[in-house]
């Protein structure tokens, strides 16, 4: 039988210095296949540099993929061009609910062309600075790219600039391994089910437009665990998960958010309460220790 694709991923690389250096411990360590990268946060040029200090360690070279960001940080457009997106003072004031139900009113086009400028230029950032990115691979800031309006705007963006893209991540999360280990229930928050149905919804609309593009077919898991993949859990349903990708010819992209932001880090740019009460919780490290301690695929999934 076949072995599972696995990417073991971390999200949120140049979310703050201490985020940053968290991921690169993981990377040094051999942990990570694969990490995504802000480039709107004040502290990227620094967080650069930090990955170029610490690459030659790395048991590996990781897989750098875009981290489109509009929930949070400072535009990189000029704010009178994205009016829609930010406040006074270019910090984005926007919310997941407002993006979705905006994708379904009047006045989308305008909040397209908003979104589009800023894509590009968040993409062409992490370019320029990691010029070893041949094709590129996205994915978003609490999966802002599955919305609607910002599917369209992100491929659009990627048609009419030309770079070739191998992976986008498609945030489509099976659901059957949680109902069937039923010993977990009680552990689960009910918000991240409800999360997990809208970005299904959301992926049955941008599926097949992904497989008219080629890219890589996949299953997201890290949706219904979000702020807590610990190694207890992500062990027991690692079998049936594996399963399920495998039967459907599908990668199993296992998102987990290794780096904690210190609360001396935070700033303006942290606008979202909710987010920034994980950002800074002992649960991020709940969430290292568990990829640091990874063993992968149990000998029964090979």
């Amino acid at each position: 039988m076949a072995t599972c694709r696995i990417d073991i991923h971390a999200d949120d690389y140049g979310e703050s210095l201490h985020t940053s250096a968290d991921l690169l411990e993981c990377l040094e360590a051999g942990k990570l296949d694969s990490i995504s990268i802000l480039s709107n946060m004040r502290c990227f040029g620094a967080c650069v540099d930090m990955y170029r200090n610490a690459q030659e360690r790395f048991a590996a070279q990781p897989r750098l993929s875009v981290h489109i960001n509009i929930m949070e940080g400072r535009c990189l457009a000029d704010p009178g061009r994205v009016p829609d997106l930010v406040d006074a003072d270019g910090h984005f004031c926007v919310s997941w609910g407002s993006l979705f139900l905006r994708s379904f009113l009047p006045g989308k086009k305008r909040l397209k062309t908003q979104l589009k400028e800023e894509m590009a230029l968040q993409i062409q950032a992490v370019r320029e600075a990691f010029p070893e990115i041949k094709k590129l691979r996205i994915d978003s800031h609490q999966h802002t790219h599955m919305i609607p309006v910002a599917a369209d705007a992100l491929l659009e963006t990627l048609a009419e600039k030309g770079w070739p893209t191998e992976y986008i991540r498609n945030a489509k999360e099976p659901i059957w391994p949680y109902l069937r280990e039923v010993s977990l229930w009680k552990t689960y928050r009910p918000v991240n089910f409800v999360k997990n149905l809208i970005l299904n919804f959301c992926s049955v609309l941008l599926e097949g437009r992904l497989q008219k593009l080629h890219i890589e077919p996949m299953y997201l898991w890290g949706l219904v665990m979000s702020g807590r993949m610990d190694k207890e859990r992500v062990e027991k349903l690692l079998p049936a998960m594996c399963k399920k990708a495998q039967k459907a010819g599908r990668t199993l992209e296992i998102l987990f958010h290794p780096g904690k932001l210190l609360p001396g880090e935070l700033s303006e740019e942290f606008c979202q309460k909710e987010a920034v009460a994980f950002y800074v919780s002992d649960d991020r490290n709940v969430e290292k220790d568990a990829v640091m301690q990874f063993a992968g695929l149990p000998k029964s999934q090979e």
